[in-house]
């Protein structure tokens, strides 16, 4: 049989569904096996990834490293808790066999094109090959897109499928600052998930919930990006600070250090990025960075931000360097001053 002679892998308890004319299927796979099945069809390739990447016909952002390991954190820390699934095109290569009506298994011939969830995949495969943890990933494929019926598909999953934020204003302040903060405490993907509280501040914390308010508050001060709803904001100041994380890889390590056994929390910090006077820098910066990248036509610019983020991260970030004894509200303003010298002109390089 043909098929049995080019497999290169096999997943059993398949389902098929129908949605209008579209045949889907769900099922699971074990996350040792996932990376070698599967790609993401990206603009560029990636600095550094857990996953395979393809450029040919590619159409998404590269993934960030910072986000995957984030996402193994969450994974290791909360071992009961339920993904919802990824989303893969087969792209022909994953063929469904029917062993009944609906249940089957599919014959695996090449990879599938990850559409959707290339972070927590990342961070399943992550978690894999740093401790050798075996999860099952849960997918739904797509069998037969064309490549421009795939990126359709990954424009709805991503434009108009987003999550709606829980409901904060019966255990937070009602303010929008309050719940966008609280947001990045919880959405899966942020690089603040699990670090902000409510309450005291513990090792594992790196900001106190009211710290984190007033500062989305600064974030979005200028223009039209105050007006912008809870939801959008998160995913703002999320996607915002995961372009720090990139583009500062080594101070940002420093949150590892609050996982580490007998951790005394942030004073084992060596950088000032994650202690509160990164974040009232980062915060004042980022009100001039999304006034300069955001219209209310285009929505945000994120290779601007990307671009000014990369200038302005060019400071002594050690906190024994230039800004040593700068903390907190003070220090961060005196950070920001400089980091918006370091701007480009507007139209220059």
């Amino acid at each position: 049989m043909d098929n049995e002679d080019t497999k290169i892998g096999e997943v059993a308890n398949v389902i098929e569904k129908s949605q209008g004319d579209q045949k889907y299927l769900f099922g699971t796979i074990s996350s040792d096996k996932i990376k070698n099945l599967t790609f993401v069809p990206v603009i560029e390739i990636s600095p550094r990834t857990f996953l395979n990447e393809d450029v040919e016909a590619g159409y998404q952002r590269p993934g960030s490293q910072s986000r995957m390991r984030a996402f193994a954190r969450f994974l290791k820390d909360h071992p009961n808790s339920v993904v919802p699934p990824v989303v893969l095109s087969g792209r022909g290569n994953w063929v469904f066999e029917n062993e009944s009506s609906e249940l089957g298994r599919l014959v695996i011939k090449g990879k599938a094109a990850i559409v959707d969830g290339q972070h927590r995949l990342g961070g399943f495969v992550f978690l894999y090959e740093s401790e050798s943890v075996v999860r099952d990933i849960s997918f739904i494929l797509l069998p037969k897109l064309s490549v421009q019926e795939e990126k359709a598909e990954f424009l709805v999953v991503n434009n108009y499928q987003k999550g709606v934020p829980k409901p904060l204003t019966s255990y937070l302040e009602d303010t929008e600052e309050a719940q966008v903060g609280w947001g990045l405490n919880e959405e899966l993907d942020s690089p603040f998930q699990g670090r902000i509280t409510r309450t005291t501040l513990k090792p594992t914390n790196l900001f106190a919930l009211n710290s984190v308010a007033k500062n989305v508050r600064r974030l979005f001060s200028l223009g039209v990006l105050q007006d912008l709803d809870v939801g959008t904001k998160i995913e703002f100041m999320s996607r915002y600070w995961t372009i720090i994380a990139d583009r500062l890889p080594e101070e940002w390590s420093d949150i590892d250090r609050l996982d580490e056994e007998k951790s005394r929390g942030r004073r084992d910090f060596r950088y000032k990025l994650l202690e509160l006077t990164g974040l009232v820098a980062w915060s004042h910066t980022g009100a001039h960075i999304f006034h300069r990248s955001y219209s209310d036509g285009s929505g945000m610019s994120w290779d601007n931000v990307t671009r000014l983020v990369e200038a302005a991260s060019g400071i002594d970030w050690s906190k024994d360097g230039e800004y040593q004894g700068r903390t907190g509200e003070a220090g961060g303003r005196l950070m920001s001053d400089e980091m918006v010298r370091l701007f480009p002109r507007e139209g220059g390089d």
